[in-house]
């Protein structure tokens, strides 16, 4: 028997990678990735604001070697930051298992 699975389910919305260190007082965005497919053409800006808004937040709250997921309007922030200040986030729906992203983020 076959399962119908809904392409919307499990999203990856954005990934991306940061430096954060005790002598910066923001972290550095090194580079993100963004799936705006889903959301229509005149939101896509807005929404790629708010992922960058999030990353640099959630990054700032996040202490070295600490994981923690936020939720934030129906999608969860994964943050991840190494000892040496290099970490990342990724930014998902709410069906995303959370340990996938985090052996994603385990990658760095």
């Amino acid at each position: 028997k076959r399962v119908k699975r809904n392409s919307e389910t499990m999203k990856v919305v954005g990934i991306a990678i940061v430096r954060t260190a005790a002598e910066l007082n923001e972290p550095v965005t090194l580079t993100m990735a963004c799936d705006l497919t889903s959301f229509g053409f005149f939101q896509r800006q807005s929404v790629k604001e708010m992922l960058t808004f999030l990353t640099k937040t959630f990054m700032k709250r996040t202490e070295p070697g600490q994981r923690q997921s936020v939720t934030h309007e129906g999608y969860v922030v994964h943050c991840y930051v190494r000892s040496d200040g290099l970490g990342g986030t990724v930014t998902t729906d709410q069906e995303y298992p959370a340990r996938v992203a985090f052996v994603l983020l385990g990658q760095l």
